[in-house]
């Protein structure tokens, strides 16, 4: 893309997606393919403020306060009548309310903690085991367009609708869940792959030790971790997995 012309016209249609004509925002949000803010001064030989004055956006928008910007979206969801990050990405009022991306970074907060705070009741938190891989494999993908790359942990926690905790339970590893996703993953060496048998005798061994423990009890004891436990029995449950490893105890 070298016609000048060209370059302002996509740049402007950038910056109106985002919500935000600052130039660190821009580098982090735009589409794969488009030029950096770099190379966009270099061929245009002006600086990113005054290319941003010639597109007639306002440069560098101030965003509320934390609190104040949270006041507001409460009344601008009611608007949109959703909670959804796609809902509110595509409708929003883009004078006021910034990207989702810019909106979490600004917040410092997760989507669904930002959907929580402004009355979301039904979050996808709180339904974990409704969330299929499929599901998980879109958002990722989704968001990785987005960024230009897959996304990292970070970038993922504060991203998502769901939360971390439910990709790990999912998928175990971000390899595992770029895998999945058809990204190429670096390999390293393989780790001891853990069964499900080796997941009996660990809580078995546990038991005869110590009881019937608890979901935060059993975090300080088990050698396996939690989320693995959970895939290799594939439920969250803490009371269902003791069931199954004591009904079938020797």
């Amino acid at each position: 893309m070298n016609n000048k012309e060209d370059i302002l016209v996509n740049l402007k249609q950038e910056l109106l997606r985002i919500g935000s004509s600052n130039r660190a925002s821009y580098d982090q949000l735009k589409k794969t393919g488009n030029l950096s803010s770099s190379q966009i001064s270099r061929n245009l030989g002006l600086s990113w403020r005054e290319i941003v004055k010639d597109l007639g956006l306002k440069p560098e928008r101030e965003l509320s306060p934390p609190n104040e910007m949270l006041t507001a979206l409460k009344g601008e969801f009611k608007r949109l009548q959703s909670f959804k990050k796609e809902d509110y990405k595509k409708h929003r009022n883009k004078e006021q309310f910034p990207y989702p991306g810019v909106l979490t970074k600004h917040l410092g907060m997760t989507w669904a903690e930002i959907t929580q705070a402004c009355g979301c009741l039904d979050t996808k938190e709180s339904i974990k085991d409704n969330v299929s891989d499929e599901d998980l494999i879109k958002e990722y993908k989704e968001m990785s367009k987005e960024m230009g790359k897959p996304a990292t942990i970070e970038e993922l926690k504060k991203t998502t609708e769901y939360s971390y905790d439910i990709y790990r339970q999912h998928f175990g590893t971000i390899g595992q869940l770029r895998e999945a996703c058809g990204f190429k993953v670096k390999t390293k060496r393989a780790a001891p792959i853990i069964t499900k048998d080796d997941c009996v005798r660990e809580l078995r061994a546990i038991y005869n030790k110590n009881g019937r423990l608890t979901y935060n009890q059993l975090k300080d004891k088990s050698t396996i971790s939690l989320s693995t436990i959970f895939r290799k029995f594939h439920t969250t449950k803490i009371n269902e997995i003791w069931d199954e490893v004591l009904k079938t105890k020797k």
